[in-house]
């Protein structure tokens, strides 16, 4: 199964499935606890792909679903909470701007429109709860702006506008503003570029500050052209630490504690190599389409089809997953279907693997030699001060040439090394 839209067809019909037939909302996998947030990101990925019909049944009962759980009442009357259960037994409601964001987008891509009452809500919400000296967001209240809350915030908002052109144009404009400037690195070669302070989570930080930057162009509101290149560019040098799949802790209330002891917060698993379909291949420059990262972000995602069931899996199959999946194969289809009509199939790898003696083999292989020889010599008694330290300084040259030239062949060895002497 390689072919985008046959692919984007098994995975919708199976994301379509997973549907719970009594309360029309989903969870991770059928039968699981159906919630908000595995709803709104299968509503999302259903419409986008044209799978389901805004106004098809399952679409108005998914949307019902999520009205039944908004918030109506109280100062975060609007908003959509995550529920946990407190060390007393008490079910406890969060305010939960990711659940919230996802819900917004869901209910607007349904045909919601933003004058209505519950979405209108939603966004009035969702502004309250921006910092007014900053302009950005944090995932709880009275906290600092972080750079993750913000790009929520911000696509929930740009979503809006591009469904009603004009729609909350002066917060985007502020809030685009902080982003860049408060979270973009224009530093040394190392950083520039990426956004959020250097550490696992920098190639997930750059990815979403892009991907929002990269729909504010699509809208006309982008002033940070050169910033948005300059990301793709930083991740483009970084491909370890763009496709890598990370969590991004979500802290929404640090003083309630649940039954299991911990806070009320949660991972949210972040597949990065759909981000980076959207991003490089929903990108205007062609270069960016056909890149290396590209090829390896399609790689990754075409590793965790189920081919029986069309399915997108972590460890198991997820609705989560499928819906990030086909949200990542829809941008594919829209922006650069003529290039890549089918998932590529991975390149051969660059070094002949089935021709010639690896040279690893052989270092080991000596190691071991060694060692026995200098066991041989403890038993006979011939192991001397020289002797000793001879074995040493050759065990430790022996790890080093194994460290350094890994599983090359002879022949791989001997091209590089003549590569090498040649441009000297």
């Amino acid at each position: 199964m390689t072919q985008i839209t046959e692919i984007i067809n098994h995975a919708g019909r199976w994301l379509e499935q997973q549907q719970d037939k009594e309360s029309r909302g989903w969870g991770e996998r059928r039968g699981s606890h159906v919630n908000v947030l595995n709803t709104a990101e299968a509503m999302i990925a259903l419409i986008d792909s044209g799978i389901c019909n805004a106004g098809s049944s399952s679409m108005r009962g998914a949307a019902e679903f999520l009205l039944k759980h908004q918030t109506l009442d109280g100062q975060d009357a609007g908003s959509w909470p995550r529920e946990i259960t407190s060390e007393d037994g008490e079910i406890i409601d969060i305010p939960d701007l990711v659940r919230t964001s996802y819900a917004i987008q869901a209910l607007i891509k349904a045909g919601k429109g933003i004058d209505e009452h519950p979405v209108r809500l939603a966004l009035i919400w969702l502004l309250a709860r921006r910092n007014e000296n900053t302009k950005g967001w944090s995932y709880a209240q009275g906290k600092p702006d972080a750079l993750m809350p913000t790009c929520f915030a911000l696509t929930v908002l740009l979503d809006a506008y591009d469904a009603y052109p004009g729609a909350y144009q002066s917060q985007i404009s502020e809030s685009l503003q902080h982003l860049v400037e408060t979270y973009y690195n224009d530093g040394g070669d190392e950083v520039r570029g990426s956004f959020g302070e250097p550490g696992p989570l920098q190639g997930i930080y750059t990815l979403y500050a892009a991907l929002v930057l990269q729909s504010a162009r699509n809208n006309h509101l982008s002033r940070y052209l050169e910033q948005e290149k300059q990301a793709i560019e930083w991740l483009l040098r970084n491909p370890d630490k763009a496709i890598r799949l990370q969590e991004e802790w979500v802290e929404i209330d640090q003083k309630t504690k649940s039954t299991d002891g911990q806070s009320g917060g949660y991972g949210f698993m972040v597949m990065a190599d759909t981000l980076l379909m959207k991003l490089l291949l929903g990108s205007e420059n062609l270069d960016d389409k056909k890149s290396a990262l590209a090829h390896e972000a399609m790689h990754s995602l075409k590793d965790k089809i189920d081919e029986n069931t069309g399915a997108f899996y972590g460890p198991r199959l997820f609705s989560w997953a499928t819906a990030k999946a086909l949200s990542a194969l829809i941008v594919l289809q829209k922006h650069a279907g003529t290039e890549y009509p089918d998932l590529p199939a991975r390149a051969p790898e660059s070094r002949i693997e089935s021709t010639g003696w690896k040279i690893g083999p052989v270092i080991i292989g000596f190691a071991m030699l060694l060692s026995g020889l200098g066991f041989y010599l403890m038993i006979i008694e011939k192991f001397s001060l020289l002797a000793f330290s001879f074995f040493v300084v050759m065990m430790l040259a022996a790890l080093l040439a194994y460290g350094a030239i890994g599983e090359k062949t002879f022949k791989e060895l001997l091209s590089s090394s003549l590569e090498g002497f040649s441009k000297k």
